[in-house]
């Protein structure tokens, strides 16, 4: 399959509904207004229907773009996995490591950003004075028109209608948002009676002592799913690094691992396995393919997560809906065309070629 091949699949999955249950929702979350986000613009942006070339300073905005117009993504502001990299090959979409736009921690040079010659580039964060200056130093320096989108993930169906205008792709744009939309919603109900009932701790790093502190758009997943997070009610709104004394006291009833490394380590060694979510067989690996389910990055790519999570607290009732959800999902925002036996392989930490997600 070829990129253009890949591009023509994408523009027509969003007239395929994932369900009835979810087409459903999404007729609903269509009748309320649009939410538009803060957002700045350095320059003068293109005229949408001429957008063909497109840098994503980040990674949340490179996802974004490749839902959205996957034909302009001109590369990755990030390392995929190699198992990711055979999944975007496998579905005839392969793009080359740029590096990101972020101030004094940028990869990719002013001058490299030139030679690609691009219409403008598109960032996703906090739309605030430090963002917008250094939005605004690149535009100065290069040329390049410099958009900053704004929001989390309760904001993603915003954020798709948003960029889908920028980009030309008004109604890929609102069909995507109204699936992010049913996708939330359904989340939300779900939350209420379980809200609070929970606690978890979403584990990063090879130790598993990094994780998100207060209220980080890190554990947005966990916190939207109803669950109480740990570290939620620290000050600082950041990852952060923790001590084992203080995840044992915290005692999270549900532990996620980011990482293989730690996942294995927290099944088989001590004093890992004596945390009480291991314990009682509340140990869950983060799906991450071909990007993370719950954070790496935290953009519209954990909509996915959402529909994991959601269903793993439900309980086995929701299974064949979740593994039914997430086959329309990535079909109609990744333009993936993966069988059940793939979805499930997927929720296992496997790709559709065999091997696990971070070899």
């Amino acid at each position: 399959m070829k990129r253009r091949d890949i591009v023509r699949t994408l523009a027509a999955l969003p007239l395929v509904a994932p369900s009835a249950r979810l087409q459903a929702r999404s007729e609903q979350a269509g009748t309320s207004t649009p939410i538009n986000l803060p957002i700045s613009v350095a320059g003068q942006l293109p005229d949408p229907a001429y957008v063909g070339r497109v840098v994503a300073a980040g990674p949340p905005a490179s996802v974004l773009v490749y839902c959205l117009a996957p034909h302009t993504l001109l590369g990755w502001p990030f390392q995929l996995a190699p198992a990711a990299r055979s999944m975007m090959e496998a579905a005839g979409f392969s793009l080359p490591y740029l590096g990101r736009l972020a101030g004094r921690g940028s990869t990719l040079s002013l001058e490299s950003l030139l030679a690609l010659k691009p219409d403008m580039v598109l960032d996703i964060g906090d739309v605030n004075p430090y963002y917008e200056s250094a939005a605004k130093s690149v535009q100065e320096q290069t040329g390049v028109p410099y958009v900053l989108l704004d929001g989390r993930l309760n904001d993603s169906p915003a954020q798709l209608r948003q960029a889908g205008q920028i980009l030309g792709q008004v109604e890929r744009g609102q069909q995507l948002a109204l699936r992010a939309q049913a996708i939330l919603d359904s989340a939300h109900q779900a939350a209420s009676p379980r809200a609070k009932g929970l606690k978890a701790y979403l584990a990063r790093g090879n130790d598993g002592l990094e994780t998100g502190m207060g209220q980080s758009i890190h554990t947005e997943v966990l916190r939207l799913c109803g669950l109480t997070v740990m570290g939620d009610e620290k000050t600082d709104n950041r990852l952060g690094r923790i001590s084992y004394e203080q995840l044992l006291a915290w005692a999270p009833d549900i532990l996620f691992a980011q990482d293989d490394v730690f996942f294995e380590l927290a099944c088989t060694q001590a004093p890992w396995n004596q945390l009480k979510a291991v314990r009682e067989g509340r140990l869950y690996r983060v799906p991450a393919l071909p990007f993370g389910w719950l954070d790496g990055p935290p953009g519209i790519n954990r909509l996915a997560g959402v529909i994991w999570l959601n269903a793993l607290l439900e309980g086995s009732v929701a299974v064949p809906r979740m593994y039914s959800e997430l086959q329309a999902f990535y079909s109609a925002f990744y333009g993936m065309s993966l069988d059940s036996e793939q979805i499930k392989r997927l929720v296992k930490g496997l790709d559709p070629l065999g091997s696990t997600q971070n070899s």
